[in-house]
């Protein structure tokens, strides 16, 4: 009987740890470091090792700004034509959930243009 136990009892801590394992490696980037979500934070994420499962943070005056979360497209022309993920509380926390590219524009008028945009890699 004692048998016939073990293997599940095996299956969930093998679970447990890799899911310990995914939890330790996952890290928080403030966007744009000190200066937060501001103009001229395109090109922030260049050299960053950012992976799925990390959280981005996006921090700025909700009254000023916003974060969308665009397709390609939307983010080349600094505008969203299709669906996308509004946020605005100032202090956003999006994790990264699969791998691939992501893509963020401040939808303010002319802010996207001045730089407000990154493209991350995860």
């Amino acid at each position: 009987m004692a048998r016939g136990t073990m293997v599940p009892t095996l299956l969930v801590l093998l679970l447990a740890v890799c899911y310990a394992t995914t939890v330790v490696h996952a890290k928080e980037w403030t966007v744009g470091d000190n200066k937060g979500w501001s103009f001229g934070v395109s090109g922030w994420e260049r050299g960053k090792h950012i992976q799925s499962g990390d959280v981005l943070v996006f921090k700025y005056n909700p009254s000023m700004h916003n974060v969308v979360q665009v397709g390609e497209g939307d983010y080349n022309s600094c505008r969203v034509s299709g669906p996308s993920r509004t946020y605005t509380s100032g202090n956003d926390h999006i994790q990264l959930v699969r791998g691939g590219k992501a893509f963020f524009i401040c939808s303010r008028p002319g802010h996207c243009q001045q730089g407000m945009k990154i493209a991350v890699t995860a």
